[in-house]
């Protein structure tokens, strides 16, 4: 099947995304930028996030109050995501709105107001996110685990930014992270759904014909990685572990393969590690293995919920089914059920507009193309239970990395993971 999406590019390089769904009666419409909390300083560390916070505070002249309102007037919701690589603007809508609510999107991106007195007001907020995020331990663990994975590099530092780097941050630096990170050519609005073509693109054409183009920033990639653990204690009846292990890419050829692995590792109930760590032998009531994917690096992660005298053992089985996985790859029904999971999860996905309009944005920001879903598909199909296990395999020659949460009697355990004791 032909894919009907459709690429406008502009002459600053800002690009548009359309993709029309017939017999729909919504649209999503977003804006997407490929800059997130990689690209700020070490000393503003949590600047991208606070800038996104800082967008709905007022826009063109108008206030939080005001955007709100001129939103839910019309039935719509609106929200943000910072990423490490991208930060997103996103409205769900009503056909005929698409393009209004598309304009205000816009707004909150290229015409924020900032106002000087909502800078201090929110940093208060935020600081009570971070607080909230550290009081997870679920939370806290990857974030330990980033830190373990990347270090001083940004990839390293919590999204969300710390109490001191926060504190430091002025409105003449929400400005500059946007004047140098939110160029045309990073840029992506994707609109999915039912919608108005021709007002879509003048909308655009409105914010966009006389932006000029910008210079490409050049990111630098992680230091070659190490055998790193991070640990926290604290009074708690579970110990909380992410193990993980250096992977493929968001743009490297294994990277279906990655994931196939990591399905048949821990993705779901038939999963080698939630059959043998929780059904069999009742170690955990939360364990799953996921992969996360940059423009340069990735890593795949075990996390594990389990009581406390029982984390040896569960970095035991974990370390022995990812060897087995890297010797013997795996078995027939193990790929074939993997992939089906793998390949509806997409086509699923595919079908809803958000999902859709986010994608192409991706897309565009990672491969510079669309990818047509018959083409992922087809990847997936692809994978041979040799790139499985070879894939396993290439993992466990790079170093571990390991991040615990609770009590001092399990974070040994993490710290064994990566010692290899």
């Amino acid at each position: 099947m032909a894919d009907i999406r459709e690429v406008i590019q502009l002459p600053n390089g800002a690009r548009i995304a359309l993709d029309a769904m017939p017999g729909l009666r919504t649209a999503a419409v977003g804006v997407f930028l490929g800059a997130g909390a990689r690209f700020e300083p070490a000393d503003r560390n949590g600047l991208a996030h606070f800038l996104e916070h800082m967008a709905f505070k007022g826009a063109r002249g108008r206030n939080a109050r005001e955007i709100a309102e001129a939103i839910e007037a019309r039935g719509a919701a609106m929200n943000a995501a910072t990423e490490y690589e991208r930060t997103s603007y996103f409205v769900r809508c009503l056909s005929a709105d698409a393009p209004e609510m598309l304009d205000t999107a816009l707004s909150l991106v290229f015409a924020p107001d900032h106002p000087a007195e909502e800078v201090e007001r929110e940093k208060g907020v935020v600081l009570q996110e971070i607080g909230e995020a550290a009081d997870q331990p679920d939370d806290l663990v990857f974030e330990l685990a980033q830190q373990a994975s990347y270090g001083d590099h940004p990839l390293g530092r919590p999204i969300l930014g710390v109490e001191q780097t926060l504190q430091a941050i002025k409105r003449d630096d929400l400005f500059g992270f946007a004047s140098t990170n939110y160029a045309p050519h990073r840029t992506v609005i994707s609109v999915a759904g039912a919608f108005d073509r021709s007002a879509i693109i003048e909308t655009v054409s409105r914010w966009f014909d006389s932006r000029p183009a910008q210079e490409t920033i050049v990111v630098q990639p992680p230091n070659q990685a190490m055998a790193s653990v991070k640990t926290a204690a604290r009074k708690l009846e579970q110990c909380h572990l992410v193990l993980a292990r250096p992977a493929a890419s968001a743009v490297s050829n294994d990277r279906f393969a990655a994931r196939v692995f990591t399905e048949i590792f821990g993705g779901g109930m038939a999963s080698r590690l939630f059959q043998e760590v929780r059904e069999s032998r009742g170690l955990a009531y939360s364990i799953d293995a996921s992969i996360d994917q940059y423009s340069d690096v990735g890593r795949i992660s075990v996390y594990a919920g389990c009581a406390t005298k029982d984390a040896a053992e569960v970095v035991k089985l974990t370390s022995g089914i990812w060897g087995q996985l890297a010797s013997e790859g795996p078995t027939e029904a193990e790929l074939n059920r993997a992939k089906a999971v793998a390949a509806a999860n997409y086509a699923m996905a595919a079908e809803a507009p958000a999902m859709r309009a986010g994608s192409a944005a991706y897309e565009l920001l990672t491969f510079g193309r669309l990818v047509s879903v018959e083409e992922v598909l087809q990847r997936i199909d692809s994978v041979a239970a040799a790139d499985v296990r070879r894939v396993a395999e290439e993992s466990l020659s790079l170093p571990a990395i390991a991040s615990a949460v609770g009590p001092k009697a399990g974070l040994a355990a993490a710290e064994r993971f990566v010692s290899g004791g």
